[in-house]
């Protein structure tokens, strides 16, 4: 398992010379989903929801958000990091989402505070952004 969250981090890194289009943070997405979904058994009827903003509160629901997001390296140590989420939007995000993404991470930076669980945490923190700007949303 940590060969293919090696491979999705190598991919991330070849693609830091430039923003992603959106086409390449879907076929990374794709990817990721690959790793995260059987590794949290969480069936496509309750993650493929997420990108209209239908948000499944069961416990592999929000475990597999939390390991999208420390594939993203947007969580750091069982914490959610704001610092590297911003990182990676300046990095990785098209110019014509980066700022509209970075405005609704950064609304949503105090929502985990609420909780300890990092998967709840993560799975609330998803959907703050999604209701911030659905516009700019993707998740895989």
């Amino acid at each position: 398992m940590s060969v293919l969250v090696d491979i999705a981090k190598f991919l991330l890194i070849v693609t830091l010379c430039n923003a992603m289009t959106m086409k390449q943070i879907r076929s990374t997405g794709k990817m990721m989903r690959k790793t995260c979904q059987p590794k949290n058994n969480v069936a496509d009827e309750k993650i493929d929801p997420i990108a209209e903003g239908v948000f499944i509160e069961e416990k592999e629901v929000m475990c597999y958000i939390a390991c999208i997001m420390k594939m993203a390296n947007a969580i750091k140590n069982g914490k959610l990091n704001y610092e590297a989420a911003m990182k990676q939007a300046d990095l990785l995000l098209p110019d014509e989402i980066k700022e509209p993404a970075k405005a609704a991470i950064t609304a949503c930076r105090k929502v985990a505070d609420s909780y300890k669980d990092i998967c709840e945490a993560s799975f609330h923190i998803t959907k703050c952004i999604y209701t911030e700007n659905p516009a700019v949303f993707y998740f895989p």
